[in-house]
């Protein structure tokens, strides 16, 4: 679930060129720290919404390469890799052990390459070259030659040889190695680092890349609010389901995020002020779900605009946790949150709401988040590594940077939660190119309120069997027939999950009843969605 938090967003600004997909304005600095513009190594023209002017510096192999110096009085020592969270290449000069990183790299992904140097202390202030050249398997090379004005250290939130990489530039076996050369040997001082001003020294490194095709999908669904004479429901537009791709597409290690948006659903019970939160809601997104019957993978997201207000404090909230990427779980894909007018304001609840359906359980960090993931390994619920926004092109300190699944603002991604829904997003992409799909099971399904109410329904799939004591007890042809049944809180408790399998000759029940640790109750109403 999705709480309001009063604290203040914090982020660096990276300013770099926009790219053909990504529109707005260039990101402001909050720091006072110097920031450079990394060139992307795309030949594409700049879109002209970008604040930034085109820099003629790429180099591949159509044209040929300047044989320059090395710089001199300056020393690389470190190499990071960025695709929203950063891995070190190369540190002190040695390479880093691609096993030791917390997150991967995948292929496909914009990536931002950043080179770090240290001074010589009779270094006089100049612009020097920073160069990259990648090698791929097929024989092609690219390169691309960077300059930078070299004033003083080189920081994670300051000056550093910077390249952007586009996604068709990232590709599986491709070997990077940086230079930092002389541009004007007339203007340079010192002498050559011993080591020369190269990473990795000995030979090219291999780009750790993991390689899959990484794609999700999200339907929205605008909650059509009936109520009391009103009658309203969020209307976005193309630049609203933009803004949550882009969000999306940001905190997962995505290659790309398909938003579409569905028919409105009506619903016409209250919404604001219950004591059960959006599980009544959640209930009717499921069902809606289950009768548009799409794909195992695609996760369902209801937009809210209410005519009577919200729950006080409550932002968002998902049906479930799955507990992995299954089939048999697609009826959990589902979670909904507040509209706030916008995609973009609509984006922050999205991400954290879609993450519980990846998955993903709360992080601490405000102290009120419920069932939060114990594993986590960043105090105070901090991303613990540098993060950066492919779209936005922002740099997040691990300091001050928050995971999207705690109550605390400047949320990023974490390198834990980067690996966390990455094989999720891989198995559940794989559905889209398998040959064959599972067939369902049919399951019963019910959300017990907080206020006493429950609704049921039919299902294609959710039942997995697993160690519980629950029970549906269903009365057929005048006999008890006792079934298990899985019941889990809703992210943060307010409400409860019940799955259990759906026997073949349901419709015959003359009676059915949930015996539980969430009490003792007769089912009734139940809406058949689905029939096995």
């Amino acid at each position: 679930m999705r709480l309001a938090s009063t604290a203040i967003s914090i982020s660096i600004a990276l300013p770099l060129l926009a790219c053909g997909d990504d529109t707005g304005t260039s990101p402001t600095t909050d720091t006072g720290s110097e920031t450079t513009e990394p060139e992307s190594t795309s030949d594409a023209t700049t879109d002209e919404s970008s604040t930034a002017p085109a820099l003629d510096d790429t180099t591949t192999t159509a044209a040929p390469v300047d044989e320059l110096e090395y710089a001199r009085g300056i020393r690389l020592v470190r190499l990071a890799a960025n695709q929203g969270v950063q891995s070190e290449l190369v540190v002190d000069g040695i390479e880093v052990d691609p096993a030791t990183h917390t997150a991967r790299l995948v292929t496909g992904r914009r990536t931002l390459v950043r080179a770090f140097w240290s001074l010589h202390a009779e270094f006089a202030p100049r612009e020097l070259l920073g160069r990259l050249t990648i090698d791929y398997p097929d024989g092609t090379q690219l390169v691309n030659d960077r300059p930078e004005m070299v004033e003083g250290e080189s920081v994670d939130n300051g000056p550093s040889f910077q390249w952007l990489l586009e996604p068709e530039d990232v590709r599986a076996g491709m070997r990077i190695r940086v230079q930092a050369l002389e541009p004007d040997p007339t203007a340079a001082t010192g002498e050559v680092s011993e080591p020369p001003p190269i990473l990795p020294y000995a030979a090219a490194l291999e780009l750790p890349l993991h390689d899959a095709v990484l794609e999700m999908k999200v339907v929205l669904i605008p909650v059509l609010h009936q109520l009391d004479g009103c009658e309203q429901a969020p209307m976005p537009t193309e630049e609203d389901v933009e803004a949550i791709r882009l969000a999306l597409e940001q905190h997962n290690a995505l290659q790309s995020a398909e938003i579409t948006v569905g028919e409105p659903m009506p619903y016409t019970d209250p919404i604001g002020g219950q004591d059960s939160g959006f599980s009544p809601v959640l209930a009717a997104l499921a069902m809606r779900r289950e009768s548009d019957a799409p794909a195992d993978n695609v996760y369902y997201y209801g937009l809210l605009d209410s005519c009577d207000g919200f729950p006080s404090g409550l932002l968002g909230q998902a049906l479930g946790i799955p507990t992995g990427p299954l089939p048999e779980l697609a009826s959990q894909r589902v979670s909904t949150g507040r509209w706030w007018g916008s995609g973009e304001l609509a984006s922050e609840t999205l991400v954290h709401e879609v993450g519980h359906s990846q998955g993903r359980r709360h992080v601490r960090c405000s102290g009120g988040e419920g069932g939060p993931d114990l594993n986590y390994p960043h105090e105070n619920g901090r991303i613990g590594v540098w993060g950066f926004g492919i779209h936005d092109f922002q740099l997040r300190a691990p300091s001050t940077g928050r995971d999207y699944m705690t109550y605390c603002s400047n949320e990023w991604v974490s390198d834990y939660g980067w690996e966390q829904t990455l094989d999720v997003i891989e198995v559940l992409t794989s559905w889209d190119y398998a040959d064959v799909e599972p067939a369902p099971d049919g399951a019963l399904v019910g959300v017990l309120h907080a206020d006493g109410s429950a609704t049921w329904w039919t299902a294609r799939s959710g039942w997995i069997d697993e160690p519980t004591t629950d029970r549906i007890v269903w009365t057929i042809d005048g006999l008890a027939r006792e079934l298990p049944a899985v019941a889990r809180a809703l992210p943060d408790g307010t409400g409860t999950h019940v799955v259990a399998p759906l026997p073949t000759d349901f419709a015959a029940a003359t009676s059915v009843r949930y015996d539980g640790a969430a009490g003792s109750r007769a089912i009734t109403g139940l809406r058949v969605v689905y029939t096995p």
